[in-house]
């Protein structure tokens, strides 16, 4: 848990960096569909100091996670406690049911047309273990175990006509909602889709609740107000 904490600040840390280049672009006028405007030295030397400083600081936290994960993984070295016995028996021999589940999922079909408020469909390009399921019968949901702890990655790859500014959502939706502790969405702007495909990238972690449901179903919905072609997509959910 302590070594997916530092993972989840990486990624704030990332997006904050992505960020800092982003106004070093906007005022230099390079920013892909920002306004071009004429910044004086003044301005510009102004803006590379603030940007500077805030990564000075973003170097400082990651002095402080490298401390944390030495430590975590030093901790974690230690001799295991001894594993209880498979509930397959001696004649399992380390079978799906004994490992740690993960499966992979890719998009059905490149130039999908995904549709506001509609579920991604996937095909299986490889799985682990048996405690995630997933079927090409219902290809946009996958069926999880709400006693355990998931982590989630995807990305997905969009293009769309320009609609003017606003922005678009990708919620990771669990049926029922109280399965898991609250995901939040992913949010991006509209205005990106004006000039070149975009590059949604999302992870979070998935933590049981106390009492748990019996089962659970994930799957990603769009909110947007009209259509998006998926071009790539991938979808990684592995057991913690």
């Amino acid at each position: 848990m302590i070594i997916a904490s530092i993972a989840m600040e990486e990624l704030a840390l990332s997006h904050i960096l992505n960020a800092e280049g982003e106004k070093l672009q906007y005022i230099l006028g390079t920013l892909p569909g920002g306004q071009k405007i004429c910044a004086s030295p003044q301005e510009v030397l102004a803006v590379n100091k603030s940007v500077t400083e805030l990564l000075n600081t973003v170097m400082q936290s990651q002095m402080l996670l490298k401390g944390k994960m030495e430590k975590a993984l030093e901790a974690g070295s230690c001799t295991p406690a001894p594993e209880p016995p498979c509930p397959g028996g001696p004649s399992c021999g380390g079978s799906p049911c004994c490992q740690k589940s993960a499966i992979q999922l890719v998009g059905r079909c490149d130039g999908f047309s995904w549709d506001n408020g509609f579920f991604l469909p996937w095909k299986c390009r490889g799985r682990r273990g048996c405690g995630i399921r997933w079927s090409e019968e219902m290809p946009g949901l996958v069926n999880l175990d709400p006693k355990k702890t998931y982590g989630l990655n995807y990305t997905i790859n969009v293009r769309g006509p320009y609609r003017g500014d606003g922005a678009g959502a990708i919620f990771v939706r669990l049926t029922p909602c109280d399965a898991f502790q609250e995901v939040p969405p992913l949010y991006f702007s509209v205005k990106c889709l004006e000039c070149a495909p975009l590059t949604l990238q999302y992870s979070t972690i998935l933590f049981p609740q106390e009492h748990p449901v019996p089962c659970a179903d994930l799957s990603l919905l769009l909110n947007y107000g009209g259509s998006l072609f998926v071009e790539q997509a991938s979808l990684d959910i592995y057991e913690i």
